[in-house]
């Protein structure tokens, strides 16, 4: 329950509205110009721990 509680904690300030001319909110209203390069580390990430693990 504390991990939860920190986590909702870190995340209040990416309630907040995003800055003038976005149409996103908070901390998130840039993430489609960094999807591509989230979406590449997750699959390597999940490549790398398939292969230590299988």
């Amino acid at each position: 329950m504390k991990k939860l509680s920190l986590l909702l904690a870190t995340m209040l300030p990416g309630v907040a509205l995003a800055h003038p001319g976005h149409d996103g909110v908070g901390l998130f209203h840039h993430m489609q110009d960094i999807l591509p390069i989230v979406l590449a580390v997750i699959i390597v990430g999940g490549y790398m721990l398939w292969k230590k693990y299988h």
